[in-house]
């Protein structure tokens, strides 16, 4: 698993490269008067400042025990969202977006945690 994290972040690098490489050809232009390019320079940076932050932690943590790699997926929360995220698009046009998208999010939110919605806790942290 270390070795797999480790080619997958060299992966991600490369793509940051390629990323910046080509939105550098779209003419990048300044911040002040941005280029087509600006924006997608400034995600491959960030992809790649990331993708090099990943790999120095994997490279100077302790290696963890060998886990399933698919142990402990919930296949069914997966599943539900796959399902709903179908029947959003297929209800947006008929229903509007902001019926949809407010039906979309409820079911989103109660696949994950149930509370009632009525009530707000105050974390303790706070």
């Amino acid at each position: 698993m270390h070795r797999a994290e480790q080619i997958a972040c060299v992966l991600w690098l490369v793509l940051a490269v390629f990323l910046c490489l080509g939105s550098y050809r779209l003419n990048v232009g300044t911040p002040s008067e941005p280029g087509s390019g600006f924006l997608p320079f400034g995600t491959g940076l960030l992809l790649g400042v990331l993708a090099l932050v990943h790999l120095a932690q994997i490279n100077f943590r302790k290696a963890p025990k060998e886990e399933a790699l698919l142990g402990e997926v919930r296949w069914k929360r997966g599943a539900c969202v796959a399902a709903s995220l179908l029947l959003y698009a297929l209800l947006l046009p008929r229903l509007g977006y902001l019926l949809t998208t407010f039906l979309f999010m409820a079911v989103l939110f109660s696949i994950y945690e149930r509370r009632k919605w009525w009530w707000w806790e105050v974390p303790a942290s706070w």
